[in-house]
């Protein structure tokens, strides 16, 4: 009775007939990343924040924490998006003044669907106080992470309030799980312990997917106002581990504003026949399309993500609306309909 994931179809990009940067992320074998120190902050505003974040940690740990009274004279420096399951206040992990940043808390550090209260805090502050980072903080033994990996391993169903958060944190489990299963781990401890490290952070970086698909936090972004990071917290230590922004952070940010061109006519718009035939360049609302930061090393014409860029740039592709493909779409049918009904 045991069932065996095959995943999705290994050719899907040669059958569609063109590049699927986020498919390819989601089905392409991932290692663990850990801590990174290649991107401390495109802006300086940003890297500031930071390394306040990780300095105030550092003395944390080292049980330098000082007790501070609340402040009220400065605006928020960073919003932090963390675990109702932590047993130590996310003020304190980072050694910042009560209010100095803003702390949204929701189990599995993951933001959830648009349009309900967590998701919404989050988008009210960055519109509020627009501050240079938004941190997405995962713990390393989280108990969320460990009943999603359990369900993976045919725990009873649990009730519905229970599975509306674990549904969010399954997508990691399976991935993790199906990951795992393809490294060559001599034992089972060990391959239990690389499932678990890579369950939480791409449970982060899942979260920092859901959060980009706001136009809020997302518009920020593009406009080098507000940058993206993830970090996991050592459940033992209280160590804070910064994994810096996501590394598919543009296709991400293509394939969303892809979708809200597609069906911005409504549900049963489709994408214009043209378009297959171009490179992967989607649009935005305004018809321009978004490309990776630019490079140094970069050709003309050509653009390569590079993290210490300052800022995402805008282009504007020429392609046909898809209300005008729909239409030629429906005339077709509708004539394909007729020559049938006469041949009868």
């Amino acid at each position: 009775g045991e069932i065996e994931w095959l995943g999705e179809h290994p050719q899907l990009e040669a059958l569609v007939g063109r590049p699927m940067p986020m498919h390819e992320w989601h089905n392409s074998p991932y290692l663990v990343r850990g801590a990174s120190n290649l991107n401390p902050g495109r802006s300086p505003a940003a890297a500031e924040a930071l390394a306040r974040l990780s300095n105030g940690n550092g003395r944390f740990v080292g049980g330098q924490w000082r007790y501070k009274r609340p402040r009220s004279d400065t605006a928020p420096s960073a919003i932090v998006l963390g675990g109702s399951e932590y047993r130590v206040p996310v003020e304190d992990l980072f050694d910042v003044d009560p209010g100095e940043i803003v702390v949204q808390r929701v189990l599995g550090s993951v933001a959830g669907m648009q349009e309900r209260v967590a998701f919404s805090s989050i988008e009210y502050s960055v519109a509020r106080w627009s501050p240079p980072v938004l941190l997405v903080l995962v713990e390393s033994a989280s108990p969320i992470i460990e009943a999603a990996l359990q369900q993976m391993r045919g725990q009873l169903l649990p009730r519905a309030p229970i599975r509306v958060v674990l549904n969010h944190v399954m997508v990691s489990a399976l991935r993790a799980t199906q990951e795992a299963e393809r490294d060559e781990v001599s034992t089972s401890a060990g391959k239990e312990l690389l499932v678990k490290k890579l369950a939480t952070e791409l449970n982060c970086y899942y979260s920092m997917e859901l959060l980009l698909r706001s136009a809020t936090i997302r518009d920020k972004v593009l406009a080098g106002e507000l940058e993206l990071h993830g970090a996991i917290m050592e459940s033992g230590t209280g160590k804070v581990s910064f994994l810096g922004e996501h590394p598919r952070q543009v296709d991400i940010i293509n394939t969303v504003l892809l979708q809200r061109s597609i069906y911005k006519d409504g549900p049963m718009a489709t994408l214009p026949r043209e378009v297959w035939d171009n490179p992967f360049q989607p649009l935005d609302k305004e018809g321009g399309s978004v490309a990776a930061p630019s490079s140094p090393s970069s050709t003309a014409g050509t653009k390569a993500a590079n993290p210490s860029s300052q800022g995402l740039e805008v282009n504007v592709p020429e392609t046909p609306s898809t209300a005008v493909a729909v239409d030629e779409i429906n005339e077709r049918l509708r004539q394909e309909r007729q020559s049938l009904a006469g041949r009868k």
